[in-house]
């Protein structure tokens, strides 16, 4: 576990945290300060003439001039009482310094996750749901650190426990073996019984918080579907029998966490009163040595019984949180690998600029764990500045190839060329030079022009080339229309805009960074007839002025296309407009 903590922590992280126990075993000094200083104040009440016959009393006594037990006892009581202010200020700042420690790393942590899930491929994405990430973001992060923070937490009471056992093993040797025996072997007992049972508890816990999650996020996703089919009693059943074995799994969590307490409780206190049965039974000591040792570990007990407890509890926690420990870590691991592995391949020291031509030579791809060749040895060329279209049946592998050219795949063979550039090598200077539109447009629900400048800031945004983006999508006078212009709220995922709408905010939004390329994958198939013929009029007048790649649902949407090709059988072959229109 220690390993696995290490390696997902950063050097500084962990530097903190080793100052953080050093601070917390100081404060453990004044926990044990505050315990032992309470023998003298009850030596002194008990036995007045202590002051005149113990070395220390005296040295008090004569430095600060007392002349009898009873100004002894007041200034040992002033003593303690500053003792317990100074003890507990100190602790609140060390908990304040642990927390702030926790919480602060914590959101590190998440946001390193995102970032690193977000730098992954697109088949990565492709292999796992947003729930996943959710849970993985949120939920994985937190437990990372409740176990950080429970393993903080352990090694301070521990360290307490510690303390205050040898300090009373000095002074009652039997009586604390006694009852440490009895606390070690019920302790040893429930952990042994409890790590198994928590660590698969929450494993469980990890699986149902993606499910729950999952049904969350479908229901209110296709809630415009769902209320249409009078389907919400489907997504609530479901989510309910979800969310109970999630409250079942955080009840049963709790429970086992809290059930060593009552028992350590009565071990230590049990154990301790029944040594002093015997010891007043089979012991001939003045009663008041007896009434001076109970008081002491009657004192000690009052602090070591809520650390006993808070032992239990952390060790409860770090067993139920150790599989999103092992989970951050295996995906760190594997981010890690794969991140090395492109950096072995990539290369983005040049930029390149498309002059003449993009060539796509012998490209072969399929997806892992599938022995069907998407496309194999596919050739074709798309010059500057011309339209191309690519046409063939549903899962013929237009998409594919387009997402290939845009990246986001990676060919088993074969390369895709800008003037003689491999794109691979150039991937950041290839995407800035690309602009896509998908068959549905992904809207942030916030203004028209955040969604058209799409991931820059407000105060970035380049108003000309947004005014510009509006005029080729031939959104301008839309958005005259509106009182907000284009501050306008559009709601989520666009809901208070019409598809054609949508569909042209998708378009400015691609034409925004002003690109070489323009990618069209079957922009306009949601559309109907006359919206359709309204959007492509808006993607006709950019033939000519950028290199465009259109994929068809409908033959109409290439009729204007310079070159097209059919995509088929593993193959790409080019086709004349006579062969298609007849």
């Amino acid at each position: 576990m220690l390993k696995k903590i290490g390696y997902v922590l950063e050097r500084k992280q962990k530097i903190n945290i080793v100052i953080l126990l050093i601070i917390m075993f100081f404060g453990t000094f004044l926990e044990f300060l505050g315990v032992s200083l309470i023998l003298p104040l009850v030596n002194v009440a008990l036995d007045p003439g202590c002051i005149d016959s113990k070395w220390y009393y005296v040295a008090i006594k004569n430095y600060m001039g007392f002349s009898n037990a009873r100004q002894m006892l007041i200034f040992l009581a002033v003593v303690l009482i500053v003792t317990y202010i100074v003890k507990n200020i100190y602790i609140t700042m060390m908990y304040d310094m642990q927390y702030r420690l926790v919480y602060d790393n914590q959101r590190r942590l998440s946001v390193k996750m995102m970032k690193c899930y977000m730098s992954q491929d697109y088949l990565f994405h492709v292999s796992k749901n947003v729930a996943e990430f959710q849970r993985n973001i949120t939920s994985d992060v937190n437990g990372f650190f409740t176990l950080l923070l429970n393993s903080l937490q352990f090694a301070a009471e521990l360290s307490v426990c510690i303390v205050l056992v040898v300090f009373l093993f000095v002074q009652d040797m039997m009586t604390t073996l006694a009852v440490a025996a009895l606390a070690v072997f019920f302790g040893s007992f429930l952990a042994v019984i409890y790590k198994k049972i928590l660590v698969r508890k929450g494993e469980q816990n990890r699986e149902i918080n993606v499910q729950t999650g999952k049904w969350l996020l479908q229901a209110f996703s296709g809630i415009k579907e769902i209320k249409v089919a009078n389907n919400e009693s489907f997504f609530i059943h479901n989510y309910e029998n979800n969310y109970k074995q999630f409250a079942l799994l955080q009840r049963q969590q709790s429970i086992l966490k809290f059930i060593p307490r009552p028992i350590m409780e009565v071990v230590c206190i049990g154990g301790l009163l029944f040594a002093f049965i015997i010891k007043l039974q089979f012991s001939d000591a003045d009663i008041n040595s007896f009434v001076s040792t109970l008081s002491l570990f009657a004192v000690a007990a009052f602090r070591l019984l809520p650390s006993f407890n808070r032992i239990t509890g952390c060790l409860g926690g770090i067993m139920f949180d150790l599989p999103s420990v092992n989970a951050i870590y295996e995906d760190l691991r594997e981010i890690e690998d794969l991140k090395r592995f492109r950096m072995d391949k990539e290369d983005v020291s040049e930029q390149i600029e498309l002059k003449e031509n993009i060539k796509i030579e012998k490209l072969s791809f399929r997806y892992p764990e599938t022995e069907r060749w998407i496309l194999r040895n596919a050739d074709l060329e798309i010059p500057k500045n011309k339209s191309i279209g690519l046409i063939g049946a549903s899962g013929a592998g237009k998409t594919t190839l387009v997402d290939i050219i845009l990246g986001l795949l990676e060919p088993q063979e074969g390369r895709i060329l800008v003037d003689g550039n491999d794109i691979r090598k150039h991937m950041d200077s290839w995407h800035k030079s690309i602009g896509y539109i998908p068959q549905s447009i992904y809207l942030l629900d916030d203004t028209i022009r955040a969604n058209i400048a799409f991931g820059v800031e407000d105060e970035a945004v380049d108003e000309e080339s947004l005014m510009a983006a509006l005029r080729e999508a031939q959104l301008e006078k839309f958005v005259e229309t509106l009182p907000m212009g284009l501050d306008t709220q559009v709601g989520e995922q666009g809901m208070k805009l019409s598809g054609g709408q949508r569909q042209r905010i998708g378009i400015a939004r691609a034409l925004y960074r002003n690109p070489q390329v323009l990618i069209l994958d079957e922009a306009t198939s949601a559309l109907d007839n006359e919206t359709e013929q309204e959007v492509m009029a808006a993607i006709d007048e950019l033939h000519g002025q950028r290199t465009m790649i259109v994929i068809a649902h409908r033959l109409t949407t290439i009729k204007n296309c310079d070159i097209v090709y059919e995509v088929g059988d593993s193959a790409v072959r080019e086709r004349s407009h006579q062969e298609i229109f007849g």
